[in-house]
């Protein structure tokens, strides 16, 4: 099924509703309160709870979105098979009527529910035009608005049923495989996003094990602490934790920018959000300093 506007806010409502509850919890049993100088928790195991929270936020509306894209996607792959096959159909002297009835019994993925229903409206009201346009908002997509019309203007025409619906075949085909190849060529942009968030995942491994540790350290020896060296070192807990919100921020945009990259949508990038977070959280959780 597809996800309209209404489920999918409701989704995100309940999502955000339940990150607040946890955020409120945490703070009242005073599991975490800001303090200066750090202002931002410690305590790997609060930015843990936090972040995990992060990922419940994204991940019930994840499942939404990519259930809508995978329908989407059946959608646009399967106007093109249902308009060959009516095209045959009618061209080996079958009426656009029966073959449209005909093709409501095959299998279209996600078409062919809709134009069951179309068809059997039609039956009922012999409204194609009105039946057809239920047809179109039932998928959602605007090149089912256009198969519609194409259907609507062959039946219109009569004589030139086979001309219409040959053009159109030309035309649905040519869309499909300029979606396939924009898909194929935007693939590796969306591998960029992810390389950026381990290069810098690997850039913070640096800094804190070989860098800020070792300085930890010698700031900790005995012999030097009354000289004042690194006297204005913090604790190395800190640096972590901004590193860790540092690369947190960075998968939630950077799933965002690979969503709009791969599908030309926004929120399609939800999916990379979690699963970004979800290696940011085993990264900063798999070392010590």
């Amino acid at each position: 099924m597809y996800f309209e506007r209404r489920p999918r806010l409701l989704v995100w409502g309940v999502s955000i509703s339940v990150y607040v509850l946890l955020l409120a919890s945490l703070l009242l049993q005073g599991a975490y309160s800001p303090k200066a100088p750090y202002f931002i928790p410690t305590s790997q195991r609060i930015n843990n709870a936090f972040s995990l929270g992060l990922m419940i936020v994204f991940l019930f509306p994840a499942f939404v979105e990519i259930n809508n894209d995978r329908w989407l996607r059946g959608v646009d792959e399967n106007i093109p098979r249902l308009l060959i096959d009516v095209s045959e159909d009618v061209r080996s002297g079958v009426p656009l009527l029966q073959a449209l009835e005909q093709a409501s019994e095959r299998s279209y993925g996600p078409v062919s529910k809709p134009l069951s229903k179309a068809m059997i409206k039609f039956k009922l009201t012999s409204d194609l035009e009105g039946a057809l346009s239920e047809f179109s908002e039932g998928l959602v997509r605007p090149v089912a608005r256009r198969l519609s019309t194409i259907f609507v203007e062959a039946y219109e025409t009569g004589g030139e049923v086979v001309d219409v619906l040959d053009m159109s075949v030309d035309v649905f085909t040519s869309l499909a495989e300029y979606r396939k190849s924009r898909s194929t060529q935007m693939r590796p942009y969306t591998y960029i996003v992810y390389l950026g968030s381990i290069i810098f995942l690997i850039i913070s491994w640096v800094i804190l094990v070989q860098f800020l540790g070792p300085m930890q350290v010698v700031a900790e020896d005995p012999a030097l602490m009354g000289s004042g060296v690194l006297s204005s070192l913090l604790s190395i807990d800190y640096y972590k934790s901004i590193l860790f919100w540092a690369a947190v921020m960075e998968s939630v945009f950077g799933g965002f920018v690979a969503g709009k990259i791969g599908t030309g949508k926004v929120s399609s990038g939800v999916s990379h959000t979690v699963i970004l977070l979800f290696i940011t959280v085993c990264f900063f959780n798999a070392f010590s300093v």
